[in-house]
């Protein structure tokens, strides 16, 4: 098999974000993703063995991107409400600047095809939350939940509102922010 071409692959990610976001999973196919690749069906077979092997890849392409960029990879995260709101407002910033990227990541969470990725791969692009969560429920600073509920009270939150806040053309100002956090870190904290 010949190396890959990043930039091949790349332009296969973007083609297939914008195709899956507009047609849906069902909806898209290879040769459409190649056309708005400017591609050939036949390249984005050398880099994918099929469309489910594609969309699981770039699933877990962006979900490690996005959970990359709430953090710096090198630092140890400190359980405490600070770091708590640097990885809620990381979010935010990620939802903002990757809205195609966030939409496809929406879209694939309520698909039936993440069932398997979740149970193979989940410890994969999210080792930090799971550890970060564990740290914060042994110094009892989070609630003694399952760590899907607390992702889900801290980060639901602020994607729909950032999700509205788009549709409707406006912007969220910083007291609406803090509020968000401040409503979100009460249902988690103890």
């Amino acid at each position: 098999m010949r190396p890959k071409d990043e930039d091949k692959v790349g332009r296969i990610y973007r083609a297939a974000i914008k195709v899956i976001n507009l047609d849906g999973f069902q909806g898209c196919s290879m040769t459409k993703i190649a056309t708005e690749a400017d591609l050939s069906p036949a390249t984005i077979y050398l880099y994918f063995e099929n469309k489910e092997d594609m969309i699981d890849k770039i699933f877990l392409h962006l979900k490690s991107k996005m959970g990359n960029s709430y953090f710096d990879q090198e630092s140890e995260l400190s359980p405490s409400k600070g770091t708590f709101r640097t990885l809620w407002l990381n979010h935010y910033q990620y939802i903002i600047d990757n809205q195609e990227e966030y939409n496809f990541l929406e879209n694939f969470s309520n698909c039936p095809l993440i069932h398997h990725i979740e149970k193979e791969n989940r410890h994969d692009y999210c080792s930090a939350f799971e550890n970060l969560f564990e740290q914060s429920k042994t110094a009892k600073l989070i609630q003694p939940m399952q760590n899907d509920i607390i992702y889900s009270l801290l980060f639901a939150p602020i994607s729909n509102m950032v999700k509205k806040s788009i549709s409707t053309g406006t912007t969220l100002s910083t007291n609406e922010l803090i509020q968000i956090f401040d409503a979100s870190w009460k249902a988690v904290s103890l």
